[in-house]
């Protein structure tokens, strides 16, 4: 294997790792969070059900418009789903900082912050994650794609060269010469 082939494996590896790491830590985030806003919906006196299931509606919302911000989709896609992310977010940080809040303790209601932070951080983290690849086989060199009216215009300047240089008739020079100007 080549050196370029070996770098080109370590790089994915490094990042199939990077990824899975991240994955797992926004995981741990999700669930911390879970437990926090959990607290909200009981707090809200929200049923059981609804209390639990609550961070679905909040953390997954913001997940959501993660996902509508790819760059795979259109513009008008990519601006909804940033707001309906960071209205998931906003929520996510209300829940987490108002669950330390009610148990009177400033360093909970921080560390609330601090959880949505470490999931936005990872989250955007392995979304960008990408292995440095490298090609082993020479590229070809790019052709110029040309429009229908440039190759027109430049078919149209070739006759017109072409012409301007052929003889009027046998012993006469180009036409160009003629028409007062060298061709």
């Amino acid at each position: 294997m080549h050196d370029k082939a070996k770098a080109a494996a370590a790089a994915k590896r490094t990042a199939v790792v990077g990824i899975l790491s991240g994955v797992a830590m926004f995981a741990y985030g999700l669930w911390i969070s879970r437990g926090h806003i959990t607290h909200i919906g009981h707090w809200l006196e929200l049923s059981r059900f609804e209390a639990e299931t609550l961070f679905l509606l909040v953390d997954f919302l913001a997940l959501y418009g993660k996902v509508l911000t790819s760059k795979r989709l259109s513009a008008k896609t990519r601006r909804y789903g940033f707001k309906v992310m960071m209205f998931g977010l906003g929520l996510s940080t209300i829940c987490n900082v108002g669950s330390g809040l009610l148990v009177e303790r400033i360093g909970a209601a921080f560390y609330g912050v601090f959880v949505v932070m470490i999931i936005v951080i990872v989250e955007y983290g392995v979304s960008i994650t990408k292995a440095k690849t490298t090609s082993t086989t020479p590229r070809a060199p790019k052709t110029e794609v040309l429009t229908a009216r440039q190759i027109a215009a430049r078919k149209g300047a070739e006759t017109r060269a072409r012409k301007a240089t052929a003889p009027v008739s046998p012993g006469v020079g180009p036409v160009g010469d003629y028409a007062g100007r060298k061709a």
